[in-house]
């Protein structure tokens, strides 16, 4: 949970890590940042293809607050990072960086409307505000302070249309160092970017796409480009009666249903930065076998 908190504050792209699993179904068309909201976009979730950089942060919840010293690249490779009020003299961890390709952006503009507006002042550098507000009740809104200079977000909330904050991310200090920072294109778009874009899943839920899975444990994983949720499916333990229930940290949701299918008892798990209602349609998606196999 955490570590998929710190690659949304330092790198704002949850899919990251993934990579998607045994698909073949067409890729959606490339998109063309026009916009000055859309390319804001665009160059946030390539900023780790630009910038080399360490810094402070910090994670906010309901349930309390935590440290982190965070470096990237730590090893050229991967990131490091170390969480400073876990423990004494805490080991640093490794964290994988996020990628961008086309489909992403055309996928986030489906389902979210960027917006973008003067930011407030962020580890003393200017900003501006990219607020991304869903087009529907199935995924929650995000509002990102982005470095002018670099396109990285130095801030983000997870925001319920309320105006209630889940969880939020704010780097204390930040430090860019001399790997640089590549130009863009007219697209908004890095010059030297060429990545193809992986094929994408069934789409279970509107606007969420399979990126990964694993039959033999039954998990499977799916994303927005922004959100992501793990589905787990297991036998239901014994003496649990069948049900619902969910657990809200933060911006995480745990939700949980048992269920008997044709006399077969099984548990359903759903974990990820979603709301309620878009875990229980993928519990449905999955009780019934109608969209993940």
């Amino acid at each position: 949970m955490v570590r998929r908190a710190i690659q949304r504050a330092a790198a704002c792209l949850l899919l990251g890590g993934l990579v998607s699993v045994g698909f073949t179904q067409p890729v959606l068309a490339a998109c063309i940042a026009e916009t000055d909201p859309a390319r804001a976009l665009t160059r946030m979730l390539d900023a780790h293809h630009q910038v080399s950089y360490r810094g402070t942060l910090i994670y906010e919840r309901a349930s309390g607050r935590q440290f982190f010293t965070v470096e990237w690249p730590g090893d050229g490779v991967s990131g490091e990072l170390t969480r400073m009020n876990a423990g004494v003299d805490p080991r640093p961890e490794r964290w994988s960086p996020p990628t961008l390709a086309d489909y992403q952006l055309c996928a986030l503009l489906d389902v979210y409307v960027p917006t973008l507006d003067p930011g407030r002042v962020v580890s003393g550098r200017a900003t501006q505000r990219l607020t991304l507000r869903p087009r529907d009740t199935l995924r929650h809104a995000y509002v990102a302070e982005v470095d002018e200079r670099t396109g990285m977000a130095l801030s983000m909330a997870t925001v319920v249309p309320d105006g209630k904050v889940l969880d939020r991310f704010e780097f204390a200090a930040i430090e860019f160092l001399e790997r640089g920072i590549v130009g863009t294109g007219s697209d908004g778009r890095s010059a030297h970017h060429t990545q193809a874009a992986p094929s994408l899943g069934v789409s279970p839920v509107p606007g969420y796409f399979v990126v990964a899975k694993d039959d033999p444990r039954s998990l499977f994983v799916v994303s927005d480009g922004l959100a992501t949720a793990s589905i787990f499916i297991e036998p239901l333990p014994p003496n649990v009666p069948a049900g619902e229930g969910a657990v809200l940290d933060g911006a995480t949701l745990t939700y949980s249903r048992g269920i008997i299918p044709n006399g077969k008892p099984i548990l359903i798990s759903v974990l990820g930065e979603i709301p309620i209602t878009t875990a229980r349609l993928l519990a449905d998606a999955v009780s019934t076998g109608r969209e993940i196999p």
